[in-house]
């Protein structure tokens, strides 16, 4: 069918710095598995640029793309304020009209969907690649045309060969010396009771722990979050990792919920979980089955982890008593899970059970899942998409540097730029010199391509 190899365009926002590994490997799967050109378009760079209007490039414009894929970073600027979202709408307005297979791949769909909802009408976007349950999809996106819009379900994340291979190698050398690890985000009430959830068992295991001899590292604190690597390692320590289905039982369509619950808990910081519900979303709890399986439910197949995770669905991957040790949603059974945990009987023929089902099938991997994507997007498109003006190889290769060159920009200002003496004082005496040369102009403009701002020093 095809005469050249279809051209894809991810669009995303990073909306913070570094990524976690599991937004890394699926921004950047299309580029490693993808039998495609992929260009990418990093719409934030730097402190500065959080609410960013600047606009798409020009050379971007020049390319007649197959795809166009809006990744959920970028999506997710919806969770940033409405203003955020509006900016990233409008820098993106010029592809409205693109004669590409338009699909967006949101996540975290619990919130604010009606923005969800907004973007796909004004993009005209011909694909959603959603992470809620099918059942769910009408609530979700009430006002689109299910005829008109194809939806697909995926998983929030898969499982990458570079991941792997460095959780395999982490393996080698890393004894298993934590009995028990955990790291989750501390997700507010008004995700409702499920989302509440990922809170509620490192209360109730450390509450536990006192009655055991076990060595453990569990926390809810943000400051306590593992990035890059170094989550590969903490889960390659631990023997048992406890854990819950991703997702929230609480539709906040427009963010209202989450206002509301933001400003009672101000108010009354000491409120039970029942105060704030009957205050903010009454009767709303449970009227959403937003859940799902989560990527580190995967990774830790991989760091033969044995995980201990609250009975659920696990989208049908994972089996209790087979593929993890199962904890009653109201941890009515915790003793006999510690106490299995402490004789430590069961952990290899689990972990064993776990690697063989979901990492040597290979069922859960990116290839799949980029594959997936495409034979999707290729059910949409025609002939003509692959026989239109070819573009010079150094169009991509210009395109994967500056892509490279904006994350060196975002180290240099999250990682640098506040640890230099006196910001760009000691500069003072070259720019004097430059100016004097008649070279400010030049200098300028190599110094918004450096750092990405345009206040010039």
């Amino acid at each position: 069918m095809q005469s050249r190899r279809p051209k894809i365009l991810i669009i995303y926002k990073c909306l913070g710095y570094p990524l976690r590994n599991t937004v890394d490997e699926h921004l950047y799967s299309f580029k490693r598995y993808a039998d495609a050109d992929c260009y990418y378009l990093k719409l934030d760079i730097g402190k500065e640029t959080f609410y960013s209007k600047e606009p798409v490039p020009a050379y971007l414009l020049k390319i007649d793309f197959d795809f166009i894929y809006f990744h959920y970073g970028f999506i997710s600027s919806r969770w940033a304020g409405k203003q955020c979202y509006l900016n990233a709408l409008q820098q993106v307005l010029i592809f409205k009209n693109s004669k590409a297979i338009k699909a967006v791949m949101p996540q975290d769909e619990y919130m604010g969907s009606q923005s969800i909802v907004n973007f796909v009408r004004e993009m005209n976007i011909d694909i959603v690649f959603s992470v809620s349950p099918e059942t769910e999809w009408a609530q979700l996106y009430e006002g689109v045309d299910f005829e008109k819009v194809k939806f697909y379900k995926v998983l929030t994340g898969y499982l990458d060969e570079g991941g792997m291979a460095l959780m395999t190698r982490f393996l080698s050398n890393t004894p298993k010396d934590l009995d028990i690890g955990y790291r989750a985000r501390n997700l507010p009430q008004w995700l409702g009771r499920h989302g509440f959830l990922k809170t509620q068992i490192a209360e109730a295991f450390l509450k536990a722990l006192p009655r055991y001899k076990l060595k453990t590292d569990i926390s809810v604190d943000p400051k306590d979050t593992f990035m890059g690597n170094s989550w590969y390692q903490f889960m390659v320590r631990c023997k048992y990792m406890i854990g819950v289905e991703g997702g929230a039982t609480v539709h906040d369509p427009d963010g209202s919920i989450s206002e509301k619950g933001r400003a009672y808990l101000k108010a009354h910081p000491d409120c039970s979980f029942e105060e704030i519900e009957t205050a903010c979303f009454p009767g709303l709890d449970g009227k959403l089955n937003l859940i799902a399986i989560s990527p580190r439910h995967l990774e830790a197949c991989v760091s033969r982890t044995c995980q201990v995770l609250v009975e659920g669905e696990y989208n049908g991957i994972l089996k209790a008593g087979v593929h993890y040790i199962s904890l009653k949603p109201d941890f009515s059974n915790l003793d006999e899970v510690l106490e299995t945990i402490t004789r430590d009987d069961r952990r290899k023929e689990i972990t064993d059970n776990a690697y063989r089902d979901v990492v040597e099938s290979g069922l859960y991997s990116y290839h799949g899942f980029v594959r997936f994507v495409l034979e999707k997007c290729l059910l949409q498109a025609s002939d003509p998409y692959f026989n239109r003006v070819y573009v010079p190889a150094r169009s991509l290769r210009y395109n994967h540097f500056v892509d490279w060159l904006s994350w060196k920009k975002d180290y240099f200002w999250h990682k640098i730029y506040d640890r230099l003496p006196n910001k760009w004082l000691f500069l003072n005496p070259i720019l004097r010199l430059v100016k004097a040369l008649g070279l400010k102009e030049p200098m300028k403009k190599m110094y918004f391509a450096i750092t990405g701002k345009k206040s010039f020093p």
